[in-house]
């Protein structure tokens, strides 16, 4: 028996729809820091496929923690147009975590051993696992505000809210800073956006961040 639940739609900004064709293709390596210090890797890689007869991008997002403790692979298979999902699968630990497809306005959430969930949208979602990617999709410039509504698996609908505070040089690149909330507690995550191409940076917190360089040679795909 499938479990039904429906999103109510919400008062919310004008949606910024992002533009997939932003997006390139290629892999990059990510340290993760705690306090500045290194304790884990994020792989990212971004290929072209079709999925039946429609472009996509097949998107693997990788992070490993503290020599493999934590270890988390993301898998996303989104429209080439908008980036609007198709279906998304996450492994913990190399086990089966949850597995979400999207038909539409209907989100289905199947997790090993549950019953299946099904949920309707009142409007088009975006996968709230998929950040930096979605933020370079966005068509960002000085002083701009961008909503993008999301599905999570564990929180359901939300939306981020970005703001554009000002730029800065990233090793070498020009690169947008994209002040990021989720909603909720007023709290931000703030990205660093490559300009030209539009690609993601890095990422600061007050306790964690992100930045590119690091060995991911252990979680690298052919």
């Amino acid at each position: 028996m499938l479990a039904l639940m429906l999103i109510a739609a919400t008062t919310m900004p004008d949606v910024s729809v992002p533009d997939g064709s932003r997006l390139r293709e290629g892999s990059a390596c990510y340290a993760l820091t705690r306090e500045g210090k290194p304790i884990g890797q994020t792989w990212q890689r971004v290929r072209a496929a079709i999925e039946g007869s429609t472009p996509v991008w097949d998107i693997i997002v990788h992070q490993r923690v503290g020599d493999g403790r934590f270890d988390m692979r993301d898998h996303f298979v989104l429209r080439r147009t908008d980036l609007t999902p198709i279906r998304m699968d996450s492994r913990r630990n190399g086990v089966e975590h949850v597995a979400v497809r999207y038909d539409g306005a209907d989100i289905e959430v199947a997790r090993p051993g549950q019953e299946v969930t099904r949920f309707r949208a009142s409007g088009k979602v975006w996968d709230g696992n998929l950040w930096g990617l979605t933020f370079a999709a966005l068509p960002l410039r000085q002083g701009g505000s961008y909503t993008v509504p999301f599905f999570q698996y564990d929180k359901g609908l939300g939306r981020f809210a970005l703001e554009v505070t000002g730029s800065e040089q990233v090793d070498g690149r020009s690169a947008w800073r994209v002040d990021v909330e989720t909603g909720g507690g007023g709290q931000t995550v703030r990205y660093l956006i490559g300009k030209n191409p539009p690609e993601e940076l890095g990422t600061e917190s007050p306790m964690f961040g992100q930045r590119l360089g690091g060995d991911c040679s252990a979680l690298a795909e052919p």
